[in-house]
């Protein structure tokens, strides 16, 4: 009786792809030999975000790992676009059984890490899954095979290193250590300005080697927060790399800056006056927007409060609000103790920032912005 051949669907967004990724398909293709292992890019995945990369540079970071792991020759190997040329976000049901009609007479099976086990049984119509395909797992460390409906699958040997696309690509966005990824991944990242790196480069060429080095340990921290709260990581990097975009443009070009652009900026006229300087929050937002293509509101508001903060203010500007002035590159003794009461009250620590900068202001006998009073009034709950 003549063997059917296997079929191995491996799906992900691979956003980007890791060291992970390439050893969990070599150790499937070891085990189980399979005629074709498909790699799956999606369109975008149900549990996440868009993916912040193209299909097109994805499939290329693909191929660039292939050639670091040494699978690049595999014919077995291969990438296959069904789900980016519908088009539209593709539940795996649907991937499984395009498969299946795609190889009727051929043994199905579909691959995974061990912390997508767990909650296998809420996938949509996992069920359909099951009649196409037998789950293939491979052990992630820090995650056991947690099973609660008892679902059938086979346990590939050995285990994989925990590294996970969203925790790289916060890295990547900051301009961090790239650990995770095979070099041909980095370098294409690199050469094609990546998860912001192009963006990065634009930003350092705008300012001095100090204002990068600060606008990189802003975008760090806050970055840390937004992880620590549910802010976009895209967003809150991008908040994060412009907030002092205009910051070393000097009183003078500020002043014309706003000026030509008929910039609102509250009490511009004493501004313009007692502290030119003040104006770069609002011309940041403006190149933000004209400049750089910014088009999110909550991005440009955080970059453009910045530096007075808000009554109100959005998640995201609340997070740049706090990691501006505490990030760790400050060295006066309130950034630190900013930076710990964030971890857990994000909330007091913005107003506590509004708090030292007011101090600070009164102390030297610097103009304050009738709006700092304000907003301070506001956040610690006196009538204005």
């Amino acid at each position: 009786m003549k063997t059917r051949q296997r079929i191995i669907i491996y799906g992900g967004t691979f956003d980007p792809p890791h060291k992970g990724h390439f050893e969990l398909i070599r150790a499937a293709l070891a085990e189980l030999d399979p005629a074709v292992l498909y790699v799956v890019p999606g369109f975008r995945s149900p549990f996440k975000a868009a993916p912040c990369a193209p299909f097109g540079d994805r499939a290329a970071m693909l191929r660039a790992g292939f050639k670091s792991a040494r699978l690049a020759r595999d014919k077995r190997v291969q990438i296959h676009p069904y789900e980016f040329e519908r088009g539209r976000l593709t539940y795996t049901w649907r991937t499984t059984a395009f498969f299946k009609k795609k190889h009727p007479d051929s043994e199905l099976y579909f691959l995974m890490g061990s912390d997508c086990l767990e909650t296998f049984h809420r996938w949509k119509h996992y069920d359909r899954i099951l009649a196409c395909a037998r789950l293939v797992v491979g052990a992630r460390e820090g995650f056991s095979f947690k099973n609660p409906r008892g679902l059938p699958y086979l346990r590939l040997k050995g285990s994989f290193p925990l590294t996970a696309s969203t925790e790289l690509k916060t890295g990547l966005f900051s301009g961090t250590a790239r650990q995770g990824l095979f070099p041909g991944v980095s370098r294409y990242i690199t050469r094609r300005g990546l998860y912001l790196a192009g963006l990065r480069r634009r930003v350092a060429g705008l300012m001095t080697a100090r204002r990068f080095r600060h606008t990189l340990s802003v975008t760090r921290l806050a970055l840390e927060l937004a992880g620590r709260y549910g802010a976009d990581p895209e967003k809150t990097a991008l908040a994060g790399l412009l907030h002092d975009v205009a910051r070393d443009l000097g009183p003078v070009k500020l002043k014309r800056y706003a000026l030509r652009n008929r910039l609102k900026v509250p009490a511009l006229k004493e501004i313009l006056r007692e502290a030119p300087a003040l104006l770069h929050a609002c011309v940041g937002a403006h190149l933000a927007q004209n400049k750089f293509g910014v088009k999110d509101r909550g991005v440009l508001n955080a970059i453009r409060g910045h530096t007075l903060g808000s009554g109100s203010p959005g998640l995201l500007a609340e997070i740049i609000f706090v990691a501006d002035l505490a990030s760790c590159d400050r060295d006066f003794p309130e950034a630190g103790m900013i930076r710990e009461l964030a971890w857990r009250d994000l909330g007091a620590a913005y107003a506590a920032a509004n708090y030292v900068k007011l101090v600070y202001a009164f102390g030297t006998g610097k103009w304050i912005h009738p709006g700092g009073i304000n907003i301070w009034n506001s956040l610690s709950g006196k009538d204005n």
